[in-house]
């Protein structure tokens, strides 16, 4: 068994474990646990009016880890819901054939509420989950806004059991969705590096895989074309767990070369890594590598201060770009 796709998941849920933790003291919005019909955390702000609407999407850790997110969305004048979509009763247990459908009924939960306003509903999502968002875009005009945090525009392949790479990770009617399966060489890459005693970093066997077939790619990638948004593209320019400068620009590329009709944006963040956005919140020891017992841990890129300062200014920019989208 092939140890470093479980650390993926391993390091991804305590860093999202150490968000939750350091939020859940300061926020004070309405929440509700969730069951149907979409699992996962619905927070309201205080003031009882009708507000714009935000669907929040965690990564690779599963379970309902934008949570916290939810919260802070709240804050901010947002009905915010943070939805689940593998590892939680109720869920597929593995991030394997995820029915797009799941963002559909968090969609469809939101339009009914008498506090939201049904033409102002957003989409963020980090990582797998900024991946996600951007199939959930393409594929629901109804989302007037989408913010993707180091994201894919193409669907890679899914993470099964120990995380290790099984089928694809999205489906449509209840079909499988085309996508980039992990490549032999990458995967014997990331192998070796597993066993230098440095750091590991996810981000060869991604760009191999992208690299390693064309046709592939071209099938994987979504239908960008019909986001009814201008989208908001967020990469870390060292990210080390895969290349979100890279795919944000073929975001971008795609995009402009179908025309879309929107004021699309993509900002690379420099000396940041992976997960900068939630910096302010996380143990500075765990920014850059996530430390797993037995192992080098899993190598996020980036640099404290570079991390600090990014997250600042991209939330400053998250906060602008929502209210020219949903405020207006």
């Amino acid at each position: 068994m092939n140890k470093f796709l479980m650390i993926v998941t391993l390091a991804v849920v305590a860093a999202a474990f150490q968000w939750q933790n350091a939020s859940a003291a300061i926020l004070s919005p309405s929440c509700t646990q969730m069951k149907a019909p979409f699992i996962g955390t619905l927070c309201t702000p205080a003031d009882g009016k009708r507000h714009p609407a935000m669907i929040l999407l965690g990564g690779s850790e599963g379970g309902n880890s934008m949570a916290q997110t939810a919260k802070v969305f709240a804050q901010h004048g947002f009905v915010s819901a943070s939805v689940a979509y593998f590892g939680l009763p109720g869920l597929p247990k593995y991030l394997v054939n995820i029915p797009v459908e799941t963002v559909g009924h968090a969609i469809a939960a939101l339009q009914s509420r008498k506090d939201v306003i049904a033409s102002k509903i957003g989409i963020m999502g980090g990582s797998k989950g900024g991946e996600f968002a951007l199939l959930a875009a393409s594929t629901y005009p109804q989302l007037h806004a989408v913010v993707a945090f180091v994201p894919s525009p193409v669907a890679f392949m899914g993470l099964g059991q120990y995380s290790m790479p099984t089928d694809c990770s999205w489906s449509k009617g209840g079909k499988p969705l085309p996508c980039v399966a992990a490549s032999p060489r990458g995967n014997a890459a990331i192998g070796k590096a597993f066993y230098s005693g440095k750091p590991v970093a996810l981000k060869p066997l991604y760009d191999d895989s992208l690299n390693a077939n064309a046709d592939a790619v071209k099938a994987a990638f979504f239908p960008l074309q019909n986001i009814a948004a201008p989208v908001l593209c967020l990469a870390a320019v060292d990210d080390q767990m895969w290349d979100s400068p890279r795919q944000c620009t073929m975001t971008m590329d795609y995009l402009h070369a179908h025309h879309h009709p929107y004021a699309d944006r993509m900002i690379a963040y420099p000396n940041a890594g992976h997960i900068f956005l939630f910096s302010p919140w996380m143990p500075t020891g765990k920014l850059l590598v996530a430390p797993i017992p037995g192992t080098p841990g899993l190598a996020f890129g980036g640099t404290v201060a570079g991390d600090l300062t990014a997250s600042k200014r991209a939330w400053s920019t998250i906060w602008h770009y929502l209210a020219t989208t949903l405020r207006t």
